[in-house]
């Protein structure tokens, strides 16, 4: 301590002068240091209605508890009454309780053509809730696939006629005119169920008009009600003298086995029984069980 005292005294004065300034602003610096720590650690005291109004500014932009949200839009309760799920409209189905999420895909099953056959159609529907089914199956009603009725062409604009029940018709019988008042049969579907018809030799299920083009499941669903298989009277077909166009017509022979079968008959001579066909090479038991009912020696 006695040499730092010593060498402080054989400095200049300007010196002396100059680490005496240093001294003094560095004990200023510390001092109101330790005067900003003081005053940070006493609280802020605030009167009561300036707390009052900070509380409130702070609830107002917290968010929502659950008990204060809005809930979620409900069906109103609901009124159960019997009904059919296949021609109730949006108006019943708001009154059974259904949500409109739920009714309008239900809609949408409907449009295209789906039909609810039973209370086993009723519970594959992706369109209700479970607990919705659970809900209504006591009181679904389905109805019998209603009969058509078209009106009778009438004389003048103003005048109508008695309309006349729809009867299920034949489809080896029933012509372009008949068929295409269904609903769901156009003219070009008609056109197309005629042609089919020719080139089978007649229907013998009703099963077959799915072979017809453009006939889906949903549209075979929706015609299949108004058509049936009465008549099974049917046009032969002679493996034996028909030509090899007239065989590939045929929707279950097609040109490669009429090319087959006509080759095998010009070899062999004419086949002495229909059951003769089996020998030709790729006639599976399947094409054989449907064409054989169209075939004759």
């Amino acid at each position: 301590m006695r040499k730092l005292w010593t060498a402080f005294w054989q400095l200049s004065k300007s010196e002396r002068i100059g680490i005496f300034v240093l001294i003094v602003l560095l004990s200023l610096n510390l001092t109101v240091d330790w005067w900003m720590v003081e005053q940070r650690q006493e609280p802020v005291l605030l009167n009561d209605e300036l707390a009052q109004y900070l509380g409130e500014q702070e609830a107002a932009t917290m968010l929502p508890t659950a008990e204060s949200r809005p809930k979620a839009l409900e069906p109103e309760a609901s009124e159960l009454f019997p009904f059919d799920i296949n021609t109730i409209d949006s108006a019943g189905l708001t009154r059974l309780g259904v949500s409109a999420r739920s009714i309008a895909g239900l809609m949408r099953f409907r449009s295209k053509g789906g039909v609810v056959k039973d209370e086993a159609d009723f519970d594959k529907l992706f369109s209700l809730s479970e607990a919705d089914k659970t809900r209504l199956r006591p009181w679904l009603r389905i109805a019998a696939p209603a009969r058509q009725e078209f009106p009778e062409a009438t004389s003048s604009s103003s005048e109508t006629k008695a309309a006349k029940t729809w009867v299920r018709l034949d489809l080896n019988t029933a012509d372009s005119v008949a068929l295409v008042q269904i609903r769901g049969i156009g003219p070009t579907f008609a056109s197309r169920i005629l042609k089919y018809r020719k080139r089978l030799g007649g229907y013998l299920r009703l099963a077959q008009l799915a072979e017809v083009y453009g006939i889906d499941s949903a549209r075979f669903e929706q015609i299949a009600p108004f058509l049936t298989v009465q008549d099974t009277a049917i046009v032969p077909l002679s493996i034996n003298a028909a030509t090899e166009a007239e065989l590939a017509i045929h929707p279950y022979i097609g040109r490669r086995l009429a090319r087959q079968i006509v080759a095998y008959r010009e070899q062999h001579g004419a086949f002495t029984t229909t059951e003769a066909l089996l020998r030709i090479h790729g006639l599976d038991s399947v094409r054989w069980n449907n064409l054989q009912p169209y075939l004759e020696n």
